[in-house]
Order: C-alpha cells, then sequence, then structure tokens
C-alpha cells in the first residue's frame, strides 16, 4: 500500500482502519480504494483504470507584447469519475507546478477552477472535507505577454483520478509553447490609455489615508447644487452603486472669492467594494480616479479628492493587499472661486471598478457628471440663499497643509508672470553681475568697427540669450529628467569651467593679459567682417548662458515636471519669459558702449569699472570653485568656509583701497582727485571687508538679513557624528538629523514616532537660510525635538564614499520627484511613522514668518489624531 500523507500519523490511521475493514463485507471496500489509491486493490480482478483526456492549451493561441492570454489545463472524465481540487487535505490534492516561465509576466496569482467543487466530509479522517470535481475540470491562470520572445512554459501536473472502484496517480508534464503576434489584442491596460485614465504613481498620495480627528465639528455650508447619479451601462443595466455629488459654499459674507466644497458619497450595495485612489494597480484592481475640472476662477486648496475615513486593507493571499470601501465612502476637497474671473461649467468624472470578496468583478466604468453650468455672478448669489438646507460633512481637522499651489492649477498667465519676476530677480544673483563689464567691453570693441549696427548686434545679443536659456531647458529636461539641473549644477567638471572662464576674463579685465585674435582669424574677419560680428554676438549670448545657468537653474527646475507630465509648450514658453526679462537690461547695456565713446574723458574711468568688476569675477570664481570641491570630496575640503570668505574679504578690501586711489594698474591713467560716486563705493567695499572680517575672525558672527545670506552663499560647513540607530547624522543647532532616509524609518517605526523629511542640497543657498534662521527659532526647535528627523540630500551626501552615496541619492531624487512633483530645494514633509503617508508639507524658504511653524504643528497634530483614532497609514 502507498501511503500518501506524510507523517508516521496518516500510517497508523490506514493501518488502523485495514484491520477494521478487512472483516467486513466488500461493500467497504470502495470507500478505501477511493481514498488510499489503486495500490489498495483488495479485488483480485480490478481493472486498470483508463487514462483522463488531458488539454493544456493558451487562449488566445497566439498574442503580442502587453496582451493576457490565459494558460488552460483541462482534465476531462466520466461523469463518475472525479479528480481532487488543489486545496490541501489528506495529500490527494492536485499540484500544479510551472517550473519555467519565458516571456510572460502572470496577472493572477494562482489557477483557478471553472467551477465550484464537491465538498465531502470524509468520517475516517474526522470529517476531514475533500473536494472534488465529477466529470473533470479546467483550471486556468492569466499572464501577460512581455518583450519580443515568444512565450513558454514548462512544468508538470500531478493528480488523482478516483471512481467508486479505484484511484490512480498521474504525472503529467507541461510543456507548451505560443507563437508571439504583432496585433496586440485589447487588453484592461489599453482599455485604460484609450480613456485616458490617470494611473496614480507608486508613491504615498498626499492626504488621502488620514482619518478625521476624532471629535472634530462636521462642517457645514450651503448647498449650490447636488445630484444623484446610478450608473447605468449599455449591457448590464444599472451598477449596485450610487453617487451624490454635492457643491456647497462655505463663505459667509457676499465677498468676490467663495469657499467651496465639492462633496462625493459613494453607497455600494451588497457585498460588493469599489477600491481606494491609493490601490495599487498591480494588486488586480482598479484605483478609483476622480477628475474635477479645471476652469478660470477656480482653485483648488487641497491638492486631492480626500476621503473621510481609511480604506479596509484586505489580504487576498499570495502577497495581493488590496484597498476597498464596502457600503460606503466620502470623498471631498476644497476650492477658492472668484466669481469675476469665473465663466464655465462645473463638472468632471469618475473612473472606477466594482468588485466582489469572491473575486467576481464589473468592468472599469466611466461616470461624467456636471454640477452646475453658471457664469461668475450667478455663482456670486450663492451666499445669499438660505432656504436651502445645510448639509453636515466632515472635512479632517489634520489635513496636509500645501503651502504652495501648483503654477499649473493657477493658469498660464500667471506662470508667464512668475517667469518674467524670476527673471528680473535673477540679475541680483552673484552669477549675473560678472557678464556686466565682459558685455560692455565686448561691445565697445563692437562699436570700433566701421559697419557696427548697434540696434541690431544688442538685439540679436538677447535673442541669442533666450534662446540658448530655452533651449538648454528643454534638453536638460529630455534628458536629465527633473532632477537635470541639479545634477548639473552640481557637476564638478561644469564648475571648474565657469570657474576657469570667470578668472580668464577677470584677470584680463585687470589687464594681466590681453585677449588677441590669430592673424589668420582677422584676416577671414576682415573680408566676413559682418558674419563674423553676428558670430561673436551669439558666442557671447551663449558664454552669458552657462555663466548665469547655476544661479538660475531653480526656475528649470520648477518648469521640468511640466514637460515629465506632457505639457511640452509650457516650458518653452516659461523660459521664453524668464530668459526675455533676464535679457532684457543686457538689451540697454549693449547699446550703451556706442554712446559711451561719445562721452568725454570715458576712458578712464571706464578702466577703473573694468578692473572693480574684474576683481568681482574672481570672487566668483570661489564661488564655483567651491561647489567643485564639495562635488569631488562630498564636503568642503580645499576651499572651505574659511578660505572663501578670507577670499571675499581680501578683494573686498583691494577693491575699495584701489578705489581710493592707493595704488594703480598699468593702464590706469593719473587723477588729481577722486569723485563722490567713486569715493562712496570704495567706502562701500572697504566695509563689506571689514564687516567679512568680524565674521571671520570675532568670538560672534553678525546678526541680520544681509549675514544670513552670505553665510547661506559661502560654503557649508557640516558637523557628523555617528548614531547606533540612524547610521551616519548630520548635527544643526544640536539636532540629528539622520542621512539613510531607510534606517531613518526603521527607527521611526520601532519608536512610533512621525519623521521630518527635509530635501536638500549641500549647495543650496536657501537650505542653509533655513538651517540657520528659521530651524534654530525656539518653537521650531522645541516641535523638531518631537520627529526623527532625516536630510535626504539630491546634490552630494557629505562626507560619504561615492559607491554608499549614489544610490542614495538616486532614491532620494526619485522619492522627491514623485512626492512634490519638482526638483526645487528645499521641500520639507511631515510623514508617518512607516514613511509611507505625507502629512504636510511645505516647499521653498519661509516667506512670512510663523509659516514654517503651522507646518511642523499640522503634521505633529495630523499624527497625534491618527494615533489617537487608533488608524495606520496604509502601506503601498
Amino acid at each position: 500500500m502507498r501511503p500518501f500523507q506524510k507523517g508516521w500519523q496518516a500510517v497508523l490511521w490506514a493501518v488502523c482502519a485495514t484491520v477494521i475493514l478487512l472483516p467486513q463485507t466488500l461493500t467497504a471496500q470502495p470507500k478505501l480504494e477511493s481514498l488510499f489509491g489503486n495500490n489498495l486493490d483488495l479485488k483480485p480482478d480490478a481493472a486498470a483504470k483508463a487514462e483522463p483526456q488531458l488539454n493544456i492549451r493558451f487562449s488566445p493561441d497566439s498574442a503580442a507584447a502587453g496582451a493576457e492570454v490565459t494558460l488552460q489545463i483541462e482534465i476531462v472524465l466520466d461523469k463518475s469519475a472525479y479528480v481532487y481540487s488543489q486545496n490541501p487535505n489528506i495529500g490527494a490534492e492536485t499540484k500544479i507546478q510551472l517550473t519555467e516561465v519565458v516571456g510572460l509576466e502572470p496577472v493572477e496569482a494562482a489557477f483557478v477552477p471553472n467551477k465550484d467543487p464537491k465538498v465531502v466530509a470524509e468520517p475516517l479522517f474526522d470529517n476531514a472535507k475533500l473536494e472534488k470535481f465529477y466529470g473533470g475540470v479546467t483550471w486556468s491562470r492569466k499572464f501577460r505577454v512581455k518583450g519580443d520572445v515568444a512565450p513558454q512554459v514548462n512544468g508538470e501536473i500531478r493528480f488523482q483520478v478516483c471512481d467508486d472502484a479505484t484511484c490512480q496517480l498521474f504525472n503529467k508534464p507541461i510543456a507548451l509553447k505560443m507563437d508571439l503576434a504583432t496585433e496586440p489584442a485589447r487588453s484592461l491596460v489599453d482599455m485604460l490609455e484609450d480613456k485616458k485614465t490617470e494611473m496614480p504613481p507608486h508613491m504615498p498620495v498626499v492626504d488621502t489615508t488620514i482619518a478625521p480627528a476624532p471629535g472634530s465639528p462636521p462642517a457645514t455650508g450651503t448647498v449650490v447644487a447636488s445630484k444623484t447619479i446610478t450608473p447605468e451601462r449599455e449591457v448590464g443595466g444599472a451598477d449596485p452603486i450610487t453617487f451624490e455629488i454635492s457643491l456647497l459654499n462655505q463663505t459667509e459674507g457676499n465677498g468676490p472669492v467663495k469657499d467651496l466644497l465639492v462633496v462625493i458619497h459613494a453607497k455600494v450595495e451588497g457585498d460588493w467594494h469599489i477600491y481606494a485612489q491609493t490601490q495599487d494597480p498591480e494588486m488586480f484592481g482598479l484605483p478609483t480616479v476622480i477628475n474635477f475640472d479645471s476652469v478660470a476662477g477656480l482653485t483648488p486648496v487641497d491638492t486631492s479628492f480626500i476621503p473621510t475615513t481609511k480604506p479596509e486593507v484586505v489580504d487576498a493571499g499570495d502577497g495581493i493587499i488590496q484597498q476597498v470601501f464596502h457600503h460606503e465612502v466620502t470623498w471631498q476637497r476644497r476650492y477658492q472661486l472668484d466669481t469675476a474671473a469665473f465663466q464655465g461649467r462645473l463638472g468632471g468624472s469618475i473612473r472606477y471598478q466594482l468588485c466582489q470578496a469572491e473575486g467576481s468583478c464589473l468592468p472599469p466604468n466611466d461616470l461624467e457628471f456636471e454640477l452646475m453650468s453658471a457664469t461668475g455672478d450667478q455663482m456670486a448669489q450663492a451666499g445669499n440663499e438660505t432656504a436651502k438646507p445645510k448639509v453636515e460633512t466632515t472635512i479632517p481637522a489634520d489635513s496636509p497643509i500645501e503651502e504652495e499651489i501648483a503654477l499649473q492649477e493657477q493658469g498660464l498667465i500667471p506662470f508667464l508672470l512668475t517667469g518674467i519676476l524670476f527673471g528680473y530677480a535673477a540679475l541680483l544673483t552673484p552669477c549675473v553681475f560678472p557678464m556686466i563689464p565682459i558685455t560692455v567691453s565686448f561691445f565697445l570693441k563692437q562699436a570700433e568697427k566701421e559697419h557696427h549696427k548697434p540696434f541690431g548686434m544688442a538685439l540679436l545679443y538677447c535673442l541669442g540669450i533666450v534662446a540658448t536659456f530655452t533651449f538648454i531647458g528643454i534638453v536638460i529636461s529630455a534628458v536629465f529628467g527633473a532632477a537635470g539641473p541639479t545634477i548639473l549644477a552640481n557637476n564638478e567638471w561644469f564648475n571648474l569651467f565657469l570657474a576657469a572662464v570667470l578668472v580668464f576674463f577677470g584677470l584680463n579685465l585687470l589687464g594681466l593679459f590681453e585677449i588677441r585674435v590669430p592673424s589668420s582669424l582677422l584676416s577671414w574677419s576682415s573680408s566676413h567682417e559682418r558674419q563674423g560680428g553676428v558670430i561673436g554676438v551669439l558666442f557671447m549670448a551663449f558664454t552669458f548662458t552657462l555663466v548665469s545657468f547655476t544661479c538660475t537653474f531653480a526656475f528649470v527646475g520648477l518648469l521640468l515636471p511640466m514637460a515629465a507630465q506632457g505639457e511640452y509648450y509650457w516650458p518653452a514658453l516659461g523660459m521664453i519669459a524668464f530668459s526675455s526679462a533676464f535679457a532684457s537690461p543686457f538689451f540697454f547695456l549693449a547699446l550703451f558702449p556706442s554712446y559711451l565713446k561719445k562721452l568725454p574723458k570715458s576712458g578712464g574711468w571706464m578702466n577703473n569699472v573694468k578692473v572693480v568688476f574684474g576683481l568681482l569675477e574672481i570672487g566668483a570664481a570661489f564661488k564655483f570653485l567651491s561647489v567643485a570641491d564639495i562635488s569631488v570630496f562630498s564636503a568642503p575640503y580645499i576651499f572651505d568656509y574659511t578660505i572663501v570668505m578670507i577670499a571675499w574679504m581680501v578683494l573686498s578690501l583691494v577693491a575699495g583701497l584701489y578705489l581710493l586711489g592707493l595704488f594703480r594698474l598699468p593702464h590706469d591713467t593719473a587723477t588729481d582727485s577722486i569723485g563722490v560716486i567713486r569715493l562712496g563705493i570704495a567706502i562701500v567695499f572697504l566695509w563689506f571687508g571689514f564687516y567679512l572680517s568680524t565674521g571671520i575672525y570675532g568670538d560672534k558672527a553678525p546678526e541680520g538679513p544681509l549675514w544670513d545670506q552670505i553665510a547661506a552663499f559661502a560654503p557649508p560647513t557640516f558637523e557628523t557624528e555617528d548614531s547606533q540607530n540612524l547610521g551616519p547624522t548630520l548635527k544643526h543647532d544640536d539636532l540629528l538629523y539622520a542621512v539613510d532616509v531607510d534606517r531613518a524609518i526603521e527607527f521611526a517605526s520601532d519608536k512610533n514616532q512621525p519623521l521630518f523629511f527635509d530635501f536638500t542640497g549641500t549647495n543650496c543657498i536657501n537650505c542653509r537660510l533655513m538651517e540657520g534662521k528659521v530651524f534654530p527659532i525656539k518653537e521650531n526647535h522645541e516641535l523638531l525635538k518631537q520627529f526623527v528627523r532625516v536630510q535626504l540630500y539630491t546634490d552630494t551626501i557629505p562626507l560619504m564614499a561615492d559607491e554608499q552615496a549614489t544610490p542614495l541619492l538616486e532614491k532620494n531624487r526619485k522619492l522627491q520627484a514623485e512626492w512634490f512633483n519638482d526638483a526645487t530645494l528645499p521641500a520639507y514633509a511631515i510623514v508617518s511613522a512607516d514613511g509611507q503617508t505625507i502629512l504636510s508639507s511645505y516647499k521653498g524658504a519661509e516667506r512670512t514668518p510663523g509659516q514654517f511653524t503651522r507646518f511642523l504643528k499640522a503634521g505633529l497634530e495630523a499624527w497625534q489624531n491618527q494615533s489617537a483614532s487608533g488608524s495606520s497609514p496604509t502601506r503601498r
């Protein structure tokens, strides 16, 4: 007798059953034989069982890459014969094992039978329930074709076929290959693409898993519009769900700006469920996607529609985790409406899928709705309507705050105006000042040419700047992605090149040497004078763009995520607006030298201007050298804080003494007196040099916004410390900050503490401002103590070897791009202990006092409310 149950217990049961039943009549034989297989054949004339019909196939028999196919294993039996299910019982279960799968990825976790088995209780085995398929069964499993390799599966199926008399064991090989088609079959993914459905990214979604604060009062508002919809399909009738969509006016008074709340309440019938917005589509469930139309005058306050309750997390087995809502769920989102600018409809769409726990699902459905179509004047009267009933709904008191509204949501015109303002602001950066004397010097020489046309050359110069900025922005977006500007601006070779350019031109302006064109080029230029001027002007525009790029890359970094989302015309228009404003002063500066030559005695004072700007260019070169130094050594090693500050101090003092006439350079002309303006500028340089000396050598650094800006622009200093729990850490204001986000999350989970994420950069000026000015504020310092703090560097990680820093940098950049949708620094977030949910977020430097404090408090309160309610963020 062949025992099929592993372990001595099964053997003992078999012996006992045989001893007891052998003396009995042969009526008991079939039962034993059906249980113990064909080796337990008590009839001497038992006939051998005929082999079953086994069919193994793909459906369809050919498919293209991306299409879904079904592997079907069919066993055909007589009506009286049966085969066991795959569920473990007494050892006779059917086992399907795939040892090799080529060109396919599983869509379903396991093989599924085409019908329910007959369940039989077996008294010999303590009424163990055995599952039997009479007449045969077909097992199916879905796969998706991937790549360009013909799909193939190999393995075996092991099963027993039984009837009233005997059982017989079969081991059959599985060896199947399918042709690769050229035209893809229509799959669920294809249908989603057809519908332009926005699939949620694999990232924590802000504010969608935060439960309402316990005991928070419900928000009320006047119902402006309401609609109840039960979706119906062309085939199959009505869906088992009803949507109640309402628009509430929460504004008190008759002002032109209204606070609106859009509420979507879904009632799901029976045992059906709807998926959460954060459902991972790879976990065999489509997330709910809610879109609300963007119209002029309507500005979202919340980043997305927020559920008032957290979804139920269901473990479907085999590692499949689903986030679902049973019975009902409410989503809501706050908006602000400017009635003066509003014109159009208010509506949107909902894409959802309904499923049952047993595994059956309805196809995805799209529901479009319109709440109202009204002008601003009609909406303005909504606040005065008192006859309509009040609707109460709950807004999470701990909703995350977002201090910055996305530019896309504000419209194209505000975006372009922002670009223009950024362009003018960039003129004040240290990277731009060095180009002023270079531009003046270049166009002074151009003005000496006989056929020089100042207006045309000045216009061409500005257009060259505009075209170069626009081209660089779009190319970097396409090649490097959202983190491109950060990577390029911190590249050691790029910064060494810029420093070399500044030193070269600086020494030239000081008169150390004169840039001479080879005679062969002069001969060629004399015959192509007009063409040579154009080439020279365009070269100057390109050089100007490169030198100033390090100080302007933050704006480019803000535009890149828009290009990644498909709005390619926005980066082009934004860069044109930015660079046009940026280049406009240089248009007049390029015209100025032609008139400057007509002024009497202009050469002497102009040479003094060149010398001063030459010193400024050399000073600016130290900044680029320090960035290259950090890129190579991961921390200031040669051009550290002290060296660079002393260099700036010395250059400032030298410039002041030079303007006072205490020494002259060979190209200077002697003067008997010093003008008032020159004396004033000299005093400013001398004062600035002594001011820097007090910060370098004094017992305490100066206080005030000027010193804050200088210290932030200078090379950073890092204080490191090793922590047993957090690994390498940095210390700011006596608080430790981890640099390994995974270790920080692990520590926070163990301690059940929220996380403070600081997306920063070694060469980020605003980051140093926040660390030196905002973090140390007493209230902020006390709040930061309550978090597990981690700094996620996106350029270089201080004092860390490249092999250790590279994977961390890639992870940090990807995380920032996914969470904040841009690469602008700094960016901050309060995150749940498991690192999965953003509780509050903040971008950029603090613009008004108290903003950063409110952000910290909002995140801490959200965590406390979440902990008090017993909710936990959903792990994706």
